[in-house]
């Protein structure tokens, strides 16, 4: 990738994504998750989740540990998807959408783990 003197150029890492599939239940009746095999998704921000990112309390139990900005070529559902970023196997927090924006990357997702 070509760059000007002195400027950084961001470029992102490679992510592997798995998407929600259907449920299916165990003998108790309880609703299990699925997910598809795994894609990989070029040119991801990583970064780590704020304080404020911390201290949201969400329903789905997922403490938020890195944000992720997916490039605008990014055409997956990720809501309730895993992400593995260097090994680290992290769930979708929320419902992410593509946001207008003048940059290649358009959508800020919230990941974690999840306790329970």
């Amino acid at each position: 990738m070509l760059k000007a003197p002195g400027r950084r150029v961001m470029d992102g890492q490679t992510v592997l994504v798995a998407v929600r599939g259907e449920p299916t239940s165990d003998r108790f009746g309880n609703e299990v998750p699925t997910w598809a095999d795994p894609v990989a998704v070029d040119h991801v921000l990583v970064g780590h989740a704020t304080d404020e990112d911390r201290q949201v309390d969400r329903p789905d139990g997922i403490a938020v540990t890195a944000t992720l900005t997916f490039p605008r070529s990014c055409d997956l559902d990720l809501r309730g998807a895993k992400v593995t970023v260097g090994g680290r196997e992290l769930l979708v927090a929320g419902e992410p959408a593509h946001e207008p924006s003048p940059l290649a990357w358009d959508m800020t997702v919230q990941a974690g783990v999840q306790d329970g």
